[in-house]
């Protein structure tokens, strides 16, 4: 990572905001790559939330958003770095984030009718992580079905199961 964004960072002590330590840091983002975005920065339920709003917020969510997902590891790296504790950051650009969720569950609720009516297993193509437990949360108290996660790495996949 480059020195030049980590230099002059916000320092963070126990009882100070995040805020400006996030905010240094993904200015000097947006400047050092000329994207053409602002962001607003809030905090609900112990998780930092950043929204990227924009003409280039769309590039965060090229190939399915994983330059959003990397974007967000490399700043709860730098945030745990430092500031003392454990910290929880969650990047959205242009309300991606809450659409794929609602897209997801709406897939999922989808699924468990179509193996209740058919009786038989529903395999969900490779999800990330955080895309795997909105699937099973969402089915978690659907009744007659079950799911389970499946495959390695990448290619970890959802299938949801007859009871």
């Amino acid at each position: 990572m480059s020195d030049a964004l980590l230099s002059e960072l916000t320092p963070v002590r126990d009882d100070d905001s995040l805020t400006p330590l996030l905010h240094d840091f993904l200015a000097k983002v947006i400047r050092y790559s000329a994207w053409r975005m602002t962001f607003t920065i809030s905090e609900q339920g112990g998780v930092w939330q950043v929204n990227f709003v924009g003409e280039d917020a769309g590039l965060l969510l090229a190939r399915g958003g994983e330059v959003l997902q990397a974007l967000e590891h490399l700043l709860e790296r730098v945030v745990n770095h430092h500031a003392p504790g454990r910290w929880a950051v969650r990047l959205d650009a242009n309300g991606y984030r809450a659409n794929r969720e609602r897209e997801l569950a709406l897939m999922a609720r989808t699924a468990a009718a179509q193996v209740k009516k058919y009786r038989q297993p529903f395999t969900f193509s490779a999800l990330n992580a955080a895309e795997r437990r909105i699937i099973h949360l969402t089915l978690a108290t659907e009744p007659g079905v079950r799911t389970e996660s499946i495959g390695h790495g990448d290619d970890r996949k959802v299938v949801v199961h007859p009871v």
